[in-house]
């Protein structure tokens, strides 16, 4: 099993994450030389959201078109409509490349509101699919998929 360890910072759990077009279209893309890279940043990893959430920003600059017509979310502030989006998401050690990387090569994922303050907020769809263990005393947390 692989797995990725990261510190805990300031409370929370934050993991490098690559963020591009869902495969299915990317890989035609690519063979034709016309992929833009993925967008590098960090994610804060929410077990309390059950859908991973991606910003305007990324959503603007991947070029995504919603995937249907805009959904009601529920959080702690209330309700909210958000548009639903196709990514591939990627977890990793930007600290250390050469690790191995959980991909979620196709992910549906709602547009973040202009009040959550993060580029991805990490999900229980995506952690449903590896291990998460918060080690507080040592004050880190390993993804193992």
């Amino acid at each position: 099993m692989s797995q990725l360890t990261f510190p805990i910072l300031a409370a929370s759990l934050i993991v490098d994450v690559l963020v591009n077009l869902e495969a299915p279209v990317l890989i035609p893309l690519r063979a034709g030389g016309q992929a833009r890279p993925p967008i590098e940043t960090q994610g804060i990893i929410d077990t309390a959201s059950n859908v991973t959430g991606v910003s305007a920003a990324i959503v603007q600059h991947l070029g995504l078109l919603p995937i249907g017509p805009a959904t009601t979310t529920t959080g702690i502030g209330g309700s909210v409509t958000v548009q639903l989006d196709r990514v591939s998401l990627h977890l990793r050690d930007a600290r250390v490349p050469t690790q191995p990387t959980f991909t979620m090569p196709s992910l549906e994922v709602m547009e973040l509101p202009p009040a959550v303050s993060c580029d991805v907020l990490i999900g229980m769809d995506v952690l449903a699919g590896c291990k998460l263990i918060v080690d507080g005393p040592a004050q880190q947390f390993t993804v193992e998929f």
